[in-house]
């Protein structure tokens, strides 16, 4: 009985300070707006105890000294705070997660839950979006879209600063061209979703828009299937890009301001010769051709030595018209808040962008520069408890300059000028000069004028959605319309700058002047011009019985444009889809399509589409479900969609005649002359039955989440039929006199797999993250119509779409008597130092019967990795982004064309009898080479490339410290694009290797605060 007593007492005793060291702790927590978080899973890691916030965001739980509350909740990185003692109120702040997973998603025109999507759907969000510093947000989407591929072609926009030409319509003049295009600010990346050009939609709007302020965007979904796609009817082949703008929340006004400044430098730049090995090289190409020299050992020493500049200058174009680095600033606001009744999200955007070039004007600016504002407006208001109104406005200003010898041309001189063409100023201050060049750069770059051009963007989006629950429960209607304005236009106010040729003779020196002084211009041009009308109508229904899920829908929309001096374009879509669902578990989607454009001929504008799909949940089957050694399964779905969809590809009235007025000179006599009489001619067949194209598209995939949802997988395959594609009959006969139309032929074949898979969990305060992606595509010709060919290896079809075709290579010609013997081009002496070809047939002669298929034939891969860290402020992103499988010709020539271009120092491994089989360049010859300069194997380059894509650092203050100034958030950022890159072929960038304006790097820096 006394130990009894005495295990009793000391019992009690340890129960009684357990129950001292233990505590309550009250608190709540928010998002990084200030705004109260409900349903945040509060946990105690010394005894394990768990609480909830409530609708405002409180909690009470209980803890013990020296403890740690984790904070986790859905979509949010979570969080751990340590806690002494119950004294304070403690107040988190949590933050979004890197890769969001909602459990709805922006699909065509509606919100859907995941859970019940069929088809193949992927999506980024804000976070993804704004780390990435560039001027179209479609730089962020490289690498982290499965089944979307990217390639830059430049590094700045493409300006059009010619006027709009007018079209004549009337007598018996009917326009067959392609007709006008819809305007794109998007000029520097080219997209494709498996392997077609996807349909850009803006919030419900079909508009090709780049220049959305990325914080202004909620997310980016890609829409590839044809299920998806299906009510866009004879648009539906393509693929859908969605973008989606930040909508309206509740609560007091939420603010958000971010300022970032980003410092840009070329890369991928070629390295020009100087001008003493350009001399040197030059005269050895005209050797080789048997032609006098064009210098002299004096020359060359004057050049080396730069001891003459005037007379032999030695210029480094790139160093001379480009900047080491230019700004880029952008500053972003945005601001959300409203009642229950109404709420509101209002986006502002500002970006200052400037190019690379050098030089200045008193009088003007020189350098090319962006200057574009954004604002993008959303109300949402509840006028009833069933009626609801969304107003959308959206409005681009973009102001652009340019010098007046304009961008792309300086550019492209500046590719091709040679370090000795000219000085930049004579000795008496005037342009350096030639006969062959005329233009000095730097005078188009800071004394010919400029050109400023003007976007106007504006649209406006009305959306009205009413339930009739009150009487028919789950009955619905919608009601959207659209009015769009696009036009730009340039002022023009260049002038003609002359360039003088300096020369010494004796004691006389002399100036040649060539190009002609012209006054600066003043001409205003209207460039583009477009407008848009969108107008849809839906009604639905939605019921549950039982375990039993479906809805119908009922839709008609319809699209009217107008481009430039175009008649107007009118596309609709009468449509209905049906959805069902038992228990969650099993799936069934339908949707039928009568779609039509009005500019197929009478009688043809319309025809039926349609797609279904199924899908089959397994996780949630009993013998998953219940089996506790399964319990890391949280979601298995299998799904299947097809889609018999079309694309519009109409052209302008190519099922009518046209018909022009020329002159014919010499006709008839009269008198002793002879007349030109006018008469009418036929310019092209016209296609009676031309038609839309169309496409067979399947796709199966998978979508699982394993432990606890920490592991997304994401699987597809695909296999799309495209058919009836426009094509040129290949067997035509030229007793018409006359061009074939584009008619209905093509079949071409696309396939692939895509996978994507994400991992993010955390330890404590410690987050993080990783997702990667890769995409598998093959191509293939199945039917174009081609002329019967002579050999197996000439035939186009069977090979993958857009294959290159030429010449297989076999190095370079070593020998005299391997020249003679050679194979050679029809009216072509082979030499030494020539490229040699297969003589496939084996007929001795190198002509289009050698041809054959040079490009890559395995399946296009192309992958992203983006990884996320973060440590109570501190957090770190970086994405890597890669292409494998690509082949492309680059024509490296040396001189050019013309003889007397720039050549570079990778010609310096020309063949020559002393370097022999360690060429790496054929034998120079000055100007086109009829042997060298065709398409083989020799120009072939591997395309494949590995980048640091992007990368960012950044630094969130604490909270606590933050709400005593009446902030909830202040973050500061570095970020990059561009860092780093490997390619198998570096020579030059591996996507942007033409002689366009180069590819940048950005580093850039900015702060973001939040009240």
């Amino acid at each position: 009985m006394k130990k009894f007593l005495m295990l009793l007492f000391f019992t009690a005793c340890l129960f009684a300070k357990t129950r001292a060291q233990q505590f309550t702790v009250t608190g709540s927590v928010v998002d990084e707006y200030g705004r109260a978080l409900s349903g945040v899973t509060v946990t105690s890691k010394k005894n394990a105890a768990s609480a909830s916030t409530g609708a405002d965001g409180m909690f009470s739980i209980t803890a013990m000294h020296n403890d740690v509350l984790e904070f986790s909740y859905p979509n949010f990185k979570t969080t751990a705070t340590s806690v002494q003692d119950s004294s304070t109120i403690i107040i988190v702040k949590l933050a979004p997660a890197v890769f969001s997973a909602p459990g709805k998603t922006e699909v065509l025109y509606e919100t859907k839950d995941n859970a019940k999507i069929l088809g193949s759907v992927s999506g980024i969000y804000t976070g993804q979006l704004t780390s990435t510093p560039a001027s179209l947000y479609a730089y962020a989407l490289s690498g982290r879209l499965p089944g979307l591929y990217t390639q830059q072609s430049r590094g700045w926009e493409s300006t059009n600063n010619a006027a709009l030409a007018s079209q004549d319509l009337n007598g018996l003049y009917y326009p067959t061209s392609k007709g006008a295009s819809a305007p794109n600010d998007n000029t520097e990346i080219s997209m494709a979703l498996r392997g077609q050009q996807p349909v850009t939609i803006i919030d419900g709007v079909q508009r090709d828009i780049y220049t959305i302020d990325p914080e202004n965007i909620e997310s980016v979904t890609v829409l590839k299937d044809g299920l998806s796609t299906i009510l866009l009817g004879q648009r539906s082949s393509r693929g859908v890009i969605l973008v989606t703008t930040k909508k309206p929340v509740s609560g007091k006004p939420h603010v958000s301001l971010t300022a970032q400044t980003g410092a840009q430098s070329s890369i991928g730049l070629p390295d020009p010769l100087p001008a003493y090995k350009y001399a040197y090289l030059y005269n050895e190409a005209l050797a080789n051709e048997g032609k006098s020299l064009a210098y002299t050992e004096d020359d060359f020493q004057a050049y080396k030595d730069h001891s003459d500049p005037y007379g032999h200058p030695d210029v480094n174009w790139f160093k001379t018209i480009l900047k080491n680095s230019s700004l880029m600033s952008r500053y972003s606001l945005n601001v959300s808040g409203g009642g229950a009744t109404a709420r509101y999200a209002v986006g502002l955007g500002y970006l200052a962008d400037d190019a690379a070039f050098k030089g200045s004007n008193a009088d003007y600016a020189t350098n090319a520069t962006i200057r574009r504002y954004t604002v993008n407006s959303n109300i949402d208001v509840d006028v009833t408890k069933y009626f609801n109104a969304r107003l959308q406005m959206f409005a681009r200003v973009q102001d652009d300059n340019q010098p007046g010898g304009g961008t792309d041309a300086i550019i492209s001189q500046m590719y091709t000028t040679p370090n000795n063409a000219y000085p930049v100023l004579n000795p008496d201050g005037s342009f350096g000069g030639s006969q062959t060049f005329q233009s000095n750069l730097y005078a188009q770059l800071t004394q010919s004028g400029y050109i400023q051009d003007y976007e106007r963007d504006i649209f406006s989006n009305l959306e009205l959605n009413y339930r009739f629950d009150q009487f028919v429960p789950g009955l619905w209607a919608k009601v959207q319309s659209n009015v769009s304005v696009f036009a730009s236009n340039s002022t023009d106010r260049s002038a003609g700058v002359p360039s003088y040729k300096f020369s010494v003779s004796g004691s006389d020196t002399t100036y040649n002047r060539y190009g002609s002084v012209t006054d600066q211009v003043n001409t205003f041009n209207l460039t583009y011009s477009a407008q848009f009308w969108y107008l849809q109508g839906a009604v639905g229904y939605t019921r549950s019985i039982k375990k039993n899920n479906f809805t119908v829908k009922s839709f008609y929309d319809r699209h009217e444009s107008i481009f430039n001096y175009d008649l107007p374009e009118t596309n609709q879509n009468i449509a209905i889809a049906g959805t069902y669902d038992f228990d969650g578990k099993y799936f069934a989607e339908a949707a039928v399509n009568y779609s039509g454009n009005d500019r197929y001929p009478p009688g043809k504008q319309f025809g039926w589409f349609y797609a279904g799909g199924l899908g089959w949940n397994i996780s949630k089957e009993n013998f998953i479900k219940n089996n506790s050694n399964l319990k890391w399964i949280n979601n298995l779905k299998l799904r299947a969609t097809y889609g018999k969809t079309g694309n519009d590809n109409v052209g302008y009235y190519t099922w009518r005649e046209a018909y022009t007025i020329d002159v014919v000179i010499p006709t008839y006599p009269v008198g002793i002359n002879r007349s030109s009489q006018k008469v009418t001619q036929q310019t092209t067949l016209a296609n009676p039955n031309v038609t839309w194209e169309k496409a067979d598209k399947y796709n199966v995939g998978l979508d699982a989440a394993f432990f606890k949802n920490t592991f997304l997988l994401t699987a597809d395959y695909y296999n799309n039929r495209y058919y009836d594609l426009l094509q040129y009959r290949g067997k035509q006969s030229s007793l018409l006199g006359i061009g074939y139309p584009l008619e209905n032929l093509g079949i071409n074949n696309y396939s692939g797999a895509e996978l994507q898979a994400t991992y993010q969990n955390n330890y404590r305060d410690f987050n993080y993250a990783i997702s990667g992606n890769v995409s598998f595509q093959q191509s293939r010709v199945v039917f174009s119509d081609e002329i019967e060919e002579a050999y197996p290896w000439n035939v186009r079809t069977g090979k993958p779409v857009d294959m290159t075709f030429g010449y297989v290579a076999e190095g370079l010609i070593q020998t005299q008597a391997e020249a003679e013997s050679g194979a050679t081009l029809a009216g072509y002496t082979l030499q030494t130092g020539d490229i040699k070809y297969k003589d496939l047939n084996s007929d001795g002669i190198i002509n289009q019967y050698d041809q054959t298929a040079i490009g890559e034939e395995k399946p296009l891969v192309y992958y992203g990795i983006t990884a996320n860290m973060s440590y109570k402020g501190f957090d770190i992103s970086v994405l890597l982004q890669g292409v494998a499988n690509r082949k492309y010709i680059l024509d490296d020539y040396s001189f050019g064309y013309s003889g007397s271009l720039q050549a570079y120092t990778y010609i310096i491994g020309r063949w020559t009898p002393e370097t022999g089989t360690a060429s790496t360049f054929p034998r120079l010859t000055p100007g086109s080479n009829t042997n060298n300069d065709v398409t083989s194997t020799y120009w072939l380059r591997n395309g494949n490339y590995f980048r640091l894509k992007n990368a960012e650092i950044g630094y969130s203050f604490p909270y606590r410290m933050l709400h005593r100034l009446k902030l909830n958030q202040l973050r500061v950022f570095a970020n990059g694009l561009n860092l780093l890159t490997h390619a198998d072929f570096s020579r030059v960038d591996p996507e942007v290797y033409s002689q366009v304006y180069p590819n940048q790097r950005v580093i850039n820096v900015g702060v973001n605060v939040k009240f």
